[in-house]
């Protein structure tokens, strides 16, 4: 009698346990379809957050080549000096240019680097050069080139989240 008890109590268990389960089961299907739902709005922020970064990343680099051509004719002493050529590749610029004198590749030089635009300018090479009869000066410069408008920002950046 007592086993036939202990049975039927275990079975009510039993019951009430595989409801209880079963309950358990439909409340974790409810919500996993919100947590899929939440998972791909991380994934689609995600995503979005990459698209900005890569715009915003396209948009400061066609920036750079406009303000380096900009500077460097604000920074050329249009009476002394003449660039007859150059290169521009990412973050160096080739100029091929004929001056006056040395003096006056040295002033350009100074000049070139006070600019937030240059790190450095290294000078390839130097010649002399006849132009209309005037002895004049043959040189070539590489100049590092620094995205300023992009250090600005990352400065603000960094001073924001102090």
């Amino acid at each position: 009698a007592i086993l036939l008890l202990v049975a039927l109590i275990l079975g009510f268990k039993v019951d009430e346990l595989s409801a209880s389960i079963s309950q358990l089961q439909k409340e974790k299907a409810k919500y996993q379809t919100t947590i899929n739902q939440i998972e791909q709005l991380k994934r689609d922020q995600t995503l979005l957050e990459t698209k900005l970064n890569t715009i915003s990343q396209l948009k400061k680099g066609s920036q750079l080549t406009v303000r380096v051509m900009d500077e460097l004719a604000k920074l050329t002493p249009s009476s002394r000096l003449w660039i007859n050529s150059m290169s521009f590749n990412s973050s160096i610029l080739r100029i091929s240019a004929i001056a006056l004198d040395n003096a006056t590749i040295a002033d350009f030089m100074e000049t070139i680097v006070t600019s937030p635009y240059f790190a450095t300018a290294e000078l390839s090479g130097t010649s002399a050069t006849g132009v209309q009869g005037r002895q004049l000066r043959s040189f070539s410069l590489t100049i590092q080139v620094i995205n300023a408008d992009y250090q600005e920002e990352a400065t603000e950046e960094t001073e924001a989240r102090k």
